[in-house]
């Protein structure tokens, strides 16, 4: 029996994390067999660009659910990629706002058929499983206490 599945919950968090990766991993075999050059990672970024088109790293930040000096940095590497451009908000020229460069735009593009078809592929695996639904749960349940609130209630 496999290490993860017999320590059953004891593991769940690494679990979700190796899952997460062998996905990444996979994905980046995609992308490395179309020949773009397409880090999994910035998915969030690129795709959130491309629907709002610009947006401030506060609003990245705060929409992906990451810290802002992760997305900070995220950005930066893109921008010297030249990905990514910034521009001031001119309502507030203290604010800064990501948007991509027509490189970036043409690497959205060409990345979209691959988006299209992990959408397909990981919803026949998700079918066969309740796995969607079980994930918003468990997101909601740590949401209300976290991991940290009950482990500490029970020592």
């Amino acid at each position: 029996m496999d290490f993860y599945q017999s320590a059953g919950t004891l593991v769940l968090g690494s679990r979700l994390k190796r899952l997460g990766e062998k996905f990444l991993a996979e994905v980046s075999k995609v992308y490395a067999t179309q020949q773009i050059d397409f880090d999994p990672s910035w998915f969030p970024i690129f795709y959130l660009l491309d629907k709002n088109k610009r947006m401030s790293l506060r609003e990245i930040s705060d929409t992906i659910t990451v810290s802002h000096s992760a997305v900070s940095q995220l950005t930066t590497a893109l921008i010297r990629k030249g990905l990514l451009e910034v521009q001031r908000d001119e309502s507030d020229g203290r604010k800064k706002l990501m948007l991509l460069t027509e490189e970036g735009e043409k690497l959205v593009e060409n990345s979209k058929p691959i988006w299209e078809a992990i959408q397909q592929s990981m919803l026949e695996i998700t079918e066969e499983t309740d796995l969607l639904n079980e994930l918003t749960s468990l997101e909601k349940s740590l949401q209300e206490k976290t991991l940290s609130e009950r482990v500490l209630e029970k020592i």
